[in-house]
């Protein structure tokens, strides 16, 4: 996208210093934040649709866009600034930019504007997204493996970049960022990963080192250094403040952090593959399947002694399976049936049952064969290297 084809947008965007987020970053029980290097969204949060006012919901996305100072402002959709309720209008106008100058190489404000305005969803990710996504796989890996998830939280919905560019503002985004990939490791997940790789622990409770100790000395580098910010940042907090505010590049320099972060997070997610010899995609997958698609057991069968039946079937080898309609009867609901062959010679045939016939009974205009039901079969695939190898 060229610096002519932004232009033919510009009637479409209005500017605003990026103080006007401020107000939503300090109500967080309320708003929806989300960022990444090139622009982000906010919204009411649906959990706080009963806290506002009627009427008060609403959507801004915004992009980041250089000025040619050096600041980096917002882009945002002159509808979305028109359909905020009055208040907080008011509130965006007072950090409107009139008459902005806009630096001429801007990759990410670029990258955003191909996603939002032209439509391409070939657009890369930035690195917040990325390790959001690697810390998710990360979880899956070691949660399937080794029985605890690497990271206590998927997210962290508070990591957001830096309001300001000083010192402070780049410490407290740092901070969020910590809780998510430096407090949130756990260290029964670490001592398990230290036990599959014969690394002795000098001390368990301290998760940063741990993972130091048991990385290869050619990856600490990589995964482990990009870390330090985060560390520092937290130690800062924790500790007796040295330093005053004062101006620093903050957005710049935790963009790249973040890429540091999300590229050693890739690593380790590659690494942790070859030693516990599994598929971080497809242990998600898996567990994608079995969280949104395989029924949950909350009971007992009725009557009990189905489950014994179908106990037979474990251990047995599965010769050829049969499934569709079966054969309709009058007093019957029309279903579908499977049979599963055995190499033993034994076979067990799975159908629906229901109280259709009971309904029947009190309602004359009601067949039970006016009932349809089947059977919806879902799939969570193994992560043994045999399946992941297609064998």
């Amino acid at each position: 996208m060229t610096m002519t084809e932004i232009r033919d947008y510009e009637r479409y965007l209005a500017y605003f210093d990026r103080n006007a987020l401020s107000r939503y970053r300090s109500l967080a029980h309320l708003y929806a934040l989300d960022e990444d290097d090139m622009g982000g969204t906010l919204e009411i949060r649906d959990s706080a649709t009963s806290l506002i006012e009627e009427d008060a919901w609403f959507e801004i996305r915004f992009g980041f866009r250089r000025l040619d100072d050096g600041r980096i402002c917002l882009a945002v959709f002159h509808k979305d600034i028109k359909d905020l309720p009055p208040k907080d209008r008011q509130l965006w106008e007072a950090d409107r930019i009139p008459n902005p100058c806009f630096q001429t190489d801007d990759p990410s404000f670029y990258r955003w504007a191909q996603r939002y305005m032209e439509g391409s969803w070939e657009i890369e990710d930035g690195p917040k997204t990325l390790v959001r996504r690697y810390v998710l796989l990360i979880n899956a890996l070691t949660r399937q493996i080794l029985g605890e998830p690497l990271f206590r939280a998927a997210n962290n919905t508070l990591i957001n970049y830096p309001v300001a560019e000083n010192t402070d503002a780049y410490h407290k985004a740092h901070l969020e960022l910590y809780r998510l990939v430096g407090d949130g490791m756990r260290n029964k997940c670490l001592i398990a990963l230290a036990q599959r790789c014969g690394v002795v622990l000098t001390d368990s409770s301290k998760t940063f080192n741990s993972l130091k100790e048991i990385l290869p000395a050619e990856l600490v580098q990589t995964v482990h250094q990009p870390l330090r910010p985060c560390i520092e940042a937290r130690n800062d907090n924790h500790g007796i403040p040295t330093d005053l505010c004062t101006p620093y590049p903050a957005f710049q320099v935790f963009h790249d952090d973040l890429t540091a972060i999300a590229q050693g997070l890739d690593v380790l997610r590659t690494w942790l593959e070859k030693v516990l010899s599994a598929s971080a995609e497809i242990c998600l997958r898996r567990e994608d399947a079995v969280s949104h698609l395989l029924p949950k057991i909350i009971g007992k069968p009725m009557p009990e002694f189905k489950f014994e039946e179908l106990k037979k079937v474990e251990g047995k080898t599965i010769r050829a399976i049969e499934y569709g309609v079966e054969e309709s009867h009058p007093e019957l609901h029309a279903r579908e049936g499977i049979i599963i062959h055995f190499t033993d010679g034994s076979s067990l045939g799975i159908s629906v049952g229901s109280n259709a016939q009971n309904i029947a009974s009190q309602y004359p205009e009601f067949s039970p064969s006016d009932m349809h039901t089947d059977l919806m079969v879902f799939w969570a695939p193994s992560i043994s290297a045999n399946e992941q190898n297609g064998e």
